[in-house]
């Protein structure tokens, strides 16, 4: 937290600085003066520290439940950790997980919802937000429920229960598996659930993509008992679309590059998993090894669009995009 600043036509005050090994390498202390700016005009980001007093410890213990706190160096990367299974805070997130946009797509709970409902034991584990007409008579007297409001709860809980296994995957909130991982790990086992949840650590490695440490994680869930339990329970309430496509390859051998915000797509892990399905590769950077920039402001003054124009390489909209496949 800074003091606010104008940043490409918004007020900021905030950066992300999202694990020790960046707060080390900053060497950040309160009362620093620091210099910010926008990752591809939009996630705010710190360039500089002047001051780099180096006064920020990582706290001792969990700000939640006491647990004195660990730190994990993975690859020379450290990492910041809670080691209790039964945090509030981590039981809380992953419940927010399970519920957003790009996992189960539950709308109506929010953060502030599910705390209340995790506090008053209403959900223990994922399935029961799919149970939660058993306690309709205690949720519409509830501050901020009523009737209409819990039906449209259940309406939104029994539509999501209608899905696809890349939507489960990612939803579980597996370590490092996020939305296009997911979707390429669905599609190595041709969308059957049985698979998805009995894929060795080398036959995880072999999926474009998946590394050991993913690989070795995965695993490790799918291992513990408690975790099995939880997917079981979720398995009895929910209607998996295993149906599958095989992969086209329209974009065989081409690589492309996505930025600015999208219109057809939900996000860009959706159009990233799109481009993989048909074949195609996605890179964080244009370089001259990239054939397509994806960018629906084609005449944008973003870094990505500079290089792209610098080598030659052609900018395309959403529109042309799908044209292409």
């Amino acid at each position: 937290m800074f003091e606010p600043v104008e940043l490409e036509g918004t007020t900021v005050s905030r950066a992300s600085v999202h694990n020790v090994s960046i707060v080390e390498e900053l060497k950040l202390g309160t009362g620093d003066i620091i210099s910010v700016y926008k990752a591809n005009m939009i996630i705010p980001q710190i360039a500089e520290n002047k001051t780099g007093s180096g006064t920020i410890a990582p706290p001792d213990t969990c700000p939640v439940c006491g647990t004195l706190t660990e730190i994990h160096d993975e690859n020379g990367i450290k990492t910041l950790h809670c080691p209790n299974p039964e945090c509030p805070a981590k039981m809380v997130k992953s419940f927010t997980h399970f519920v957003g946009r790009n996992a189960m797509n539950i709308e109506g709970l929010s953060e502030a919802t599910l705390e209340k409902f995790i506090d008053e034991a209403m959900i223990r584990d994922f399935a029961d937000i799919f149970r939660m007409e058993e306690h309709r008579s205690r949720i519409v007297t509830m501050e901020g429920f009523g009737e209409k409001s819990f039906d449209n709860l259940i309406k939104a809980a029994e539509k999501a229960s209608h899905t696809t296994p890349d939507r489960v995957l990612y939803a579980l909130g597996i370590p490092n598996i996020g939305v296009a991982n997911a979707r390429m790990i669905a599609r190595a086992c041709r969308n059957r659930w049985s698979d998805i949840q009995n894929l060795t650590e080398e036959q995880l490695v072999s999926i474009e993509g998946i590394g050991d440490i993913m690989a070795k994680a995965y695993v490790e869930y799918f291992a513990k008992p408690e975790n099995m339990k939880q997917v079981g329970e979720l398995l009895r309430v929910l209607d998996i679309d295993e149906s599958y496509e095989e992969a086209g390859s329209t974009l065989e051998g081409k690589t492309f590059v996505i930025t600015g915000s999208l219109e057809h797509f939900e996000n860009r892990d959706a159009a990233k998993a799109k481009i993989q399905e048909m074949g195609g590769k996605v890179a964080g950077s244009v370089s001259a090894k990239t054939d397509y920039l994806i960018n629906n402001d084609i005449s944008s003054g973003s870094s990505k669009n500079k290089k792209a124009k610098e080598l030659g390489v052609p900018i395309i909209t959403e529109e042309d995009f799908l044209k292409m496949i």
